[in-house]
């Protein structure tokens, strides 16, 4: 009796065990990452912005509204030149020559201040010097650019370059958006500076590169030159256009969101091609260099680059966001290490929302054929990739190979360049802070958030001169608007161009007010500092 049941007690213990062993541990860990997950969305902090308390506790002043319907049709008056890239050494130059006649005319106190100097770089780029009232410190930079691109007028409902402000609200034109509205906002908060009488503290640069449409090759590269050319190796921050703000966009909160880009996609296009033998169409080969070709192009699409959600600089986004978004969503944007599969698998649903989940790939040519009763010889593709920060340009090209699997196609690189640098953006980098109080001043409602910028901007030729890049367009874009950047009806509101302006007089106003946080220029030379 006594050996039956110390048997049947062993074999409870067994049992004990492999009841924890299946059940019981996976359970407790279960729990455990449970609480975990709830304890960081109950408990997530809000970034503060406490190394800024200067700003924080002055008197802000903004452009007033008295003027705002000149300052729009300024805008309007620009958008009716149509400085159109095409292809590179492909533009309109007399169009960009027509703009800065325009400009020149249009803001007569930049052009006359003693201490502005313009410059035109390359013949058709513009570089402006504002000299400000403090020596030795480094200045900062604010681009833009001067072109646009095609348009085919038979799609809009308004002329392109027509420049209306349609029912008083909307200024429609090819540059509304990207970037005009970035050119006349920037020196209409400086003409509004002097109009008042009045001179910047801290120098800076206005950059307007002619090119940047088709790869800033003759433009921003050509500027960046001139800036070294002078001795100017080193900027406090660099700021270019970049997202819009936005709304429903991203779910679990009603504000804008404006989206800051502290990294910038990295970009591969790629030359796919398959070589066969010409024949008669009456007598074809089993496979061709098109259907080849068309399956290596299919199974491209139909197997994405893997997601990185989480694993990039994207993770920032959703934790700067969590304190602003209901339960639901604070969960699962403060807990990205548990639950980014399953944002990654509804953010893919939405071609935009997809380009933050991974590298995309798009096919943008393919070629082949010669006759109609001719099989072709050959068949030719062109796949463009935007790399995901955490992701290089060979991984990428790897991965394609990968799901290719089919030594007839050849893979020739065209072009690439790797995914930016991450800019800092934490409670210790005083620009970052400086330009989300600058935006948080103007769009009172918006949470301001660091991301990935998914397309591409001259901010790449001033990679050298400092690690403080930011992108962002100053003006707000709703998810039906989207399709209008470099689409059909491109148009900005009148109150929110007003709001882009105010919002760089607010950089400008800003910097000036943290002048004794920033560093020493490494110019000894007062006089030949810039």
């Amino acid at each position: 009796m006594g050996l039956a049941s110390k048997r049947k007690g062993r074999r409870y213990r067994c049992w004990q065990k492999l009841f924890l062993a299946l059940i019981g541990f996976p359970l407790a860990a279960g729990l455990l990452l449970v609480f975990v997950a709830i304890f960081r969305a109950v408990f997530v902090h809000q970034q503060n912005q406490s190394v800024l308390h200067i700003l924080n506790n002055q008197v802000m002043d903004k452009i007033d509204e008295s003027q705002i319907t000149q300052r729009a049709e300024r805008l309007a008056g620009a958008l009716k030149i149509p400085s159109v890239s095409y292809a590179t050494d492909n533009q309109e130059k007399e169009a960009l020559l027509q703009l800065h006649q325009y400009l020149e005319t249009n803001f007569p106190l930049i052009h006359s201040a003693t201490f502005i100097k313009k410059e035109v770089i390359n013949t058709y780029s513009l570089l402006y010097t504002v000299e400000g009232t403090t020596k030795g410190k480094l200045p900062y930079l604010l681009a833009s650019h001067l072109d646009v691109v095609p348009v085919d007028p038979s799609t809009w409902e308004v002329p392109p370059f027509g420049g209306k402000i349609i029912n008083r609200t909307y200024i429609y034109g090819r540059g509304a958006i990207d970037d005009k509205s970035g050119v006349l906002g920037i020196m209409e908060a400086v003409e509004y500076v002097i109009q008042r009488g009045h001179r910047p503290q801290r120098t800076f640069f206005m950059a307007f590169g002619h090119d940047e449409e088709i790869s800033g090759n003759r433009g921003a590269q050509e500027l960046a030159k001139a800036l070294k050319a002078r001795g100017v190796d080193r900027l406090d921050f660099v700021l270019d256009e970049g997202f819009p703000l936005t709304k429903n966009l991203i779910p679990g909160t009603d504000k804008h969101i404006a989206m800051v880009g502290i990294s910038e996609k990295g970009t591969a296009t790629l030359e796919l091609s398959v070589s066969g033998n010409p024949g008669h169409s009456s007598f074809p080969p089993p496979e061709s260099a098109i259907g080849i070709l068309a399956a290596a192009v299919a199974r491209l699409e139909e197997n994405p680059q893997p997601s990185l959600l989480g694993k990039g600089p994207e993770s920032a986004t959703f934790k700067y966001l969590a304190p602003h978004v209901s339960f639901f969503y604070r969960l699962l944007y403060n807990n990205m290490w548990l639950f980014s599969g399953l944002m990654a698998r509804q953010m893919e649903r939405v071609p935009l929302t997809n380009a933050f989940v991974r590298t995309t790939t798009a096919i943008t040519v393919f070629h082949g054929g010669i006759k109609d009763n001719v099989v072709p010889p050959s068949a030719k593709a062109v796949i463009n990739h935007r790399v995901h920060p955490s992701q290089t340009v060979a991984e990428a090209i790897a991965y394609d190979r990968k799901i290719i699997s089919d030594p007839r196609v050849h893979i020739r690189v065209k072009t690439f360049r790797e995914a930016h640098p991450v800019s800092p953006f934490g409670l210790d980098c005083i620009p970052f802070q400086m330009v989300m109080i600058s935006i948080q001043q103007v769009f009172t409602d918006a949470v301001v958030v660091p991301a990935v910028f998914i397309a591409n901007t001259d901010t790449r030729w001033y990679l050298s001169f400092t690690k403080n890049l930011y992108r962002f367009l100053p003006t707000v874009i709703m998810p039906e608007d989207v399709s209008r950047y470099h689409g059909n009806n491109e148009r900005i509101s009148i109150q929110h161009y007003h709001e882009a302006v105010n919002f760089y007089y607010r950089i400008i106003k800003n910097a000036d007010m943290l002048i004794d946080q920033v560093p020493a220029s490494t110019t000894n030379n007062d006089d030949e500092e810039l």
